[in-house]
């Protein structure tokens, strides 16, 4: 199958290393593998070791005009302008920025329109698997005039997920375009089947939405771990992987891990960067030589890191609206990890309290610590929780699985 592989978000850049970029990276190396053409199409940077063809989709000129204007000084374009009567304060200039990522993202749509109709006119693919990308709904609109089938990967409810969390601009447009894009496209695929269910509450219609979870990649991902830093030596090893949100519990990890460091022989080691990371500073410097921050890694190096974990955590807090398909915990199970996870959404399907993690409930600092000592006391219940999760990442988790499915998905589809 020739497979037009759309990821038209230009926050979405492989030469990142986010959950974000690792979804990309997987499926796309998955696809490949399974024996299918792939055009990768991107407006971002990155993406040549992948080995497979990629399409730059440019980036409108008055974009690159705009963000340079609302630029680090807040107020000067290239060329020093001096200040003038309107001069921006520091609010003003956020809101600047905010119109001006809101219009690109808008602008975007032409560029995809027209990057897919250079590709179509010359190589018509016989599936354009689109990631879905905030105010996007150019790809689905074209698909369906040129009569290519066009499945949309849904991974959040991005407008809703814009005004929630980043006070984005021009929120009526962007949940206009929204509906336009979930209308338009001819099958969604959610990464979970709580978002596949908020959907259809929506409005989507039921019998063109399939749940299909993330992956793991069970050759990346393996309990073959390398020797430990000499800081983490002889200690046992709590660890998380992920950006350091709010949404990720990285607040209750520090509430825990005050409590958690009367052991001694306990080391915490976090892998990743975000707007959380000051609370972690502060944890550091309060236990001195205790504390591991990694800051942002290469994807190529996370294995490592979670090799050197004993207990591997996810402890999200209590949330109305949890749609999310975690990477982190399929990787800590395919790395043979004891996890100990938030009892919420869909990992309450990915691991079985007691066999392969703990759950504990949402938010609940005493639950945690409780789990994580009953792990660490006990070695040889680590071992074995976590012998048997790799099993399990390898039985059922897996991106040739998953991709498989879509596969599946697309091959059941008529042209429209």
């Amino acid at each position: 199958m020739r497979i037009c592989f759309l990821s038209a978000d230009r926050g979405i850049s492989l030469e990142k290393h986010n959950g974000a970029a690792a979804h990309v990276r997987s499926l796309v190396r998955t696809f490949v593998k399974l024996g299918h053409e792939v055009l990768f199409v991107t407006p971002s940077t990155g993406g040549e070791d992948l080995k497979v063809p990629v399409f730059r989709s440019p980036t409108p000129h008055v974009l690159e005009a705009l963000l340079t204007d609302v630029g680090a000084n807040g107020m000067r374009p290239k060329g020093g302008r001096p200040p003038t009567l309107h001069q921006d304060d520091g609010a003003t200039n956020r809101e600047r920025k905010r119109m001006a990522h809101a219009l690109g993202h808008i602008w975007n749509n032409v560029m995809v329109e027209q990057s897919l109709q250079t590709i179509f006119s010359t190589n018509r693919p016989d599936l354009l698997f689109e990631v879905y990308s905030p105010y996007g709904a150019a790809a689905g609109i074209l698909a369906k005039q040129m009569h290519v089938r066009h499945i949309l990967n849904v991974h959040a409810p991005l407008a809703w997920e814009g005004m929630q969390y980043r006070q984005q601009a021009l929120q009526e447009a962007a949940d206009a375009l929204e509906r336009i894009a979930f209308e338009s496209a001819q099958m969604i695929v959610t990464n979970s089947e709580e978002l596949r269910q908020q959907l259809i509450v929506a409005g989507v219609a039921t019998a063109k939405i399939v749940a299909v979870p993330n992956g793991v990649d069970t050759d990346m991902f393996s309990p073959n771990g390398k020797k430990r830093p000499e800081t983490m030596e002889g200690k046992i090893v709590i660890g998380f992987v992920g950006s350091l949100k709010a949404w990720h519990g990285i607040d209750l990890l520090v509430s825990a891990f005050r409590q958690l460091a009367v052991d001694p022989r306990l080391h915490l080691l976090v892998v990743g960067d975000g707007p959380m990371a000051k609370p972690l500073k502060r944890l550091s410097d309060e236990f001195p030589g205790r504390i591991t921050l990694s800051g942002t890694v290469p994807l190529e190096s996370v294995p490592s890191y979670i090799g050197y974990m004993d207990v591997a955590v996810a402890p999200y807090p209590p949330m109305e609206r949890f749609y999310f398909s975690p990477l982190k915990v399929l990787e800590y199970m395919a790395s043979g990890k004891a996890v100990v996870a938030s009892n919420i959404g869909q990992i309450a399907e990915m691991i079985r309290d007691g066999q392969t993690g703990l759950l504990v409930s949402p938010g609940d600092v005493s639950a945690f610590v409780s789990a994580v000592s009953r792990l660490t006391a006990n070695e040889q219940l680590r071992r074995t929780i976590g012998d048997q999760a790799a099993v399990e990442a390898g039985r059922k988790h897996t991106w040739t699985q998953r991709a498989s499915e879509i596969i599946q998905v697309a091959e059941a589809m008529e042209l429209p």
